[in-house]
């Protein structure tokens, strides 16, 4: 069982290369950041806040509200386990789940279920400036204290597998709860367990498996069509999207396109094309030196005019303004 008393807090403005390490360690067998010299384990990652705590169910727990300093590889070896990962707030986060699998892409409000049935080596990458706060939640076998936890986690990792979920309003409430729990103290630690043990259950209820709790009308074939929509949507953001198009892709009717996303992404099909071309044209300005205008053709809008008051309105300050926000 794991000693509830362990756990680590960065409250420094700076995330060192050493810190780093070490939160990784409560999670991994193996880590390494590909790109720093030997020499220089105190080099400055991020800015921000950084929590790790493994707590007395079992669960390790790390909660994240950092900033790229500049562009970073890390490399790291997951063992037999169950991991959570939320994220909040940020820019849309690539997401890579190991053995050549499709590197997939998180937006904010989303969450991803990955199950290794060994170890597993991933890579992920951050660039300067890039910003995110998420939450990690992962569960082992051999460590869960609560036997029935342990013996579901078991079949859970029996394959390796990994599982989008769309935005979830309940899901975020507790995100949002844990994230601004106090971790200090008895009581801290009390809520804090509490808050990751509901969201470790809500979220496990979705999954789709015999014996779970599924959504109505969700299907394991369903989850797979909707991720082939959402992929060429996130693919193309500036094409010009239809339900019939995308349905015609998805081999649904266009009403049954609407439903299946809702259900399993938490929106509807344009609301989802709206936030990823909101996300692109925000990246473009600040990272690739694009223009308004170019901004605008490129994720889809015909008039500048109407692409600056959809950014107004999606973000609060215009596109011309959002190099000057963000340096």
């Amino acid at each position: 069982m794991t000693d509830p008393s362990i756990g680590s807090e960065t409250t420094r403005r700076t995330v060192s290369a050493r810190d780093f390490s070490d939160a990784s360690m409560l999670f991994c067998d193996r880590y390494a950041l590909l790109d720093q010299p030997a020499e220089d384990e105190e080099n400055r990652l991020f800015k921000g806040r950084l929590y790790t705590q493994a707590m007395s169910s079992g669960i390790n727990v790390s909660t994240a509200d950092i900033v790229a300093l500049r562009d970073s590889d890390h490399a790291v070896t997951f063992p037999r386990s169950l991991s959570l990962v939320f994220s909040l707030e940020g820019r849309p986060s690539e997401v890579n789940a190991g053995r050549g699998r499709e590197t997939v892409i998180l937006q904010p409000g989303e969450a991803a279920l990955f199950s290794f049935n060994d170890e597993e080596e991933t890579r992920g990458r951050y660039s300067a400036g890039h910003c995110s706060k998420s939450i990690l939640l992962q569960l082992r076998p051999g460590m869960m204290a609560d036997e029935g936890l342990a013996d579901f986690v078991e079949q859970q990792v029996r394959s390796s597998e990994m599982i989008m979920f769309g935005k979830n309003r309940r899901l975020n409430v507790l995100s949002a709860q844990l994230f601004g729990q106090p971790l200090e103290g008895t009581i801290g630690r009390l809520l804090t367990e509490s808050y990751a043990l509901e969201l470790v259950a809500r979220t496990l209820q979705t999954i789709d498996r015999p014996g779970s709790d599924l959504p109505a009308g969700i299907r394991p074939g369903d989850r797979m069509r909707m991720s082939k929509v959402r992929h060429m949507i996130l693919d193309e953001p500036g094409a010009d999207h239809s339900l019939q198009s995308l349905a015609r892709e998805a081999g649904l009717s266009i009403s049954g396109l609407k439903t299946k996303f809702r259900q399993v992404y938490g929106q509807s099909v344009f609301a989802f094309v709206h936030d990823v071309r909101m996300e692109t044209a925000r990246t473009g300005l600040e990272r690739q030196g694009w223009s308004v205008a170019q901004a605008a053709h490129l994720t889809g809008y015909n008039h500048t005019s109407n692409f600056c008051t959809a950014y107004h309105k999606h973000f609060g300050h215009s596109p011309g303004s959002t190099e000057k926000r963000d340096a």
